[in-house]
């Protein structure tokens, strides 16, 4: 029933920085949290989104159409269905984190001694509800070529793709030292320049687009590339990487081949508001022309209290409630959209208005699934760019909680990627639900059922 199972992360995290009082809070609280007492209550969860959540709240309609003679319907029922091994979600992050002082290893530790290990953290079900990357194919001849086009969620995706076809995951490039002093070297001549000309452009990593060598059981088809986009610096798709990747891959959807691109991924979540729209509609056009097929892979949920524990800013701690006083700001930016977007309410309008594209649930899942991001955007830290969240803008250092020239994302403790999680399975998710959108639009293959726990 397991689809894809990791080895379990051992935890050696010291507990020594919380304190007495927090200790007691968060054992509690774990107590509570363990699958076998059914996990956290909705209600009790206080953190983003706070209270009790409908499946509406979260994105799941309970009162969509279901087309019965669709894909596979008489098989769909509380059985058959994809899931994440542990139970118990929505993990209410703020109360933990109080609880443990702000201390991420502690939080993290506490997590999976509850239960919530690599290992139960992967997507599961039976393997007749799992899509194929070619359920979409309508004829049985022509090539397939899937491309995934945005920045980190979208390279998250790519290796999901990966791992459903038993193909090598394929992450970011190394950077040697020299490198990193080259870019350093342009953001210190471009703050010392008086005539520069501003740009919005951030430095990111190159990728590998093919392993050295296919294992058994993965072919060409089965591996995806990735082509770098960042829609905050320019709403135009990059039509021409696109093609490029097409050409070297010989395809070509007007000679039969079936080419699949995923576009977007977290960065929707740094679009500006005003633009997402036009965004969204002009990426439905130009790929439309191409005679592609398009899944828009919507924003994914950011946690900001996570995202306020493990920032590199300490601006100090609130006297009176013992907060960081970045989560504060981080707050502060959320609900006035300067990070974040407006969120999942861009794709909303567009299928109030009777507008359907492919669209993946990553809004839904990271919403449903949130605790589990170890920088509040990731749940697999292999997907960061630490060149495009770690170093200055190229344009030079911006003022905190600014954003002149450079979209403002909070920069990571680096040391503590060793605590995280690695809860691949959620991006496994996410990937199927870019397929069932595709080939079962009107099946509902995750379980979900508002209960007072969330199961």
């Amino acid at each position: 029933m397991v689809a894809f199972v990791r080895p379990v992360l051992a935890s050696s995290l010291a507990l020594g920085c919380t304190s007495a009082f927090g200790l007691a809070a968060v054992a509690r609280d774990v107590a509570d949290l363990s699958p076998s007492r059914g996990g956290f209550s909705p209600s009790r969860d206080t953190s983003s989104g706070g209270g009790r959540q409908t499946p509406e709240e979260l994105g799941f309609s309970s009162d969509e159409d279901i087309d019965t003679a669709g894909y596979g319907s008489s098989q769909f029922n509380e059985e058959f269905c994809l899931d994440i091994g542990a139970k118990g979600f929505p993990i209410p992050t703020l109360n933990m984190l109080k609880a443990a002082n702000w201390d991420v290893p502690t939080y993290f530790a506490q997590l999976q001694g509850a239960g919530y290990a690599e290992d139960a953290l992967q997507m599961t079900g039976p393997d007749s509800a799992i899509l194929k990357s070619d359920c979409m194919k309508e004829r049985f001849h022509g090539k397939t070529k899937h491309i995934f086009v945005g920045d980190s969620q979208m390279m998250a995706l790519r290796n999901a793709f990966h791992r459903l076809n038993k193909c090598p995951e394929i992450w970011w490039a190394n950077h040697s030292e020299k490198d990193i002093d080259d870019m350093m070297g342009t953001v210190r001549r471009n703050e010392a320049s008086k005539t520069q000309v501003k740009s919005k452009t951030r430095f990111h990593s190159r990728a590998d687009q093919a392993p050295d060598k296919l294992p058994r059981g993965c072919t060409e088809e089965g591996i995806g590339s990735f082509v770098s986009w960042d829609a905050w610096a320019s709403q135009k798709i990059p039509v021409r990487e696109i093609k490029m990747e097409m050409d070297l891959a010989g395809v070509s959807p007007a000679d039969g081949d079936l080419v699949v691109v995923w576009i977007v991924g977290a960065l929707a979540g740094f679009i500006p508001a005003a633009h997402r729209m036009s965004t969204l509609l002009q990426s439905i056009n130009q790929l439309h022309e191409m005679k592609v097929k398009m899944v828009w892979d919507s924003p994914t949920f950011q946690d900001e209290a996570l995202m306020a524990a493990t920032t590199t800013y300490d601006l100090g701690r609130d006297p009176r409630s013992k907060q960081p006083i970045a989560y504060n700001y981080i707050t502060q930016r959320k609900q006035s959209g300067q990070i974040g977007s407006n969120q999942y309410r861009t794709e909303k309008t567009l299928f109030d208005q009777g507008i359907e594209i492919p669209t993946t649930k990553r809004w839904q899942i990271s919403n449903r699934y949130r605790g589990l991001q170890c920088d509040g955007i990731h749940t697999d830290m292999r997907a960061r760019d630490h060149l495009f969240y770690d170093l200055p803008c190229p344009m030079g250092q911006q003022k905190y909680g600014k954003s002149n020239y450079c979209t403002w994302v909070e920069p990571f403790k680096t040391e503590l990627r060793g605590a995280c999680p690695e809860a691949s399975g959620l991006d496994d998710l996410v990937l199927q639900s870019g397929l069932y959108q595709m080939c079962a639009a009107h099946e509902q293959p995750f379980c979900y059922a508002y209960t007072e726990h969330i199961r």
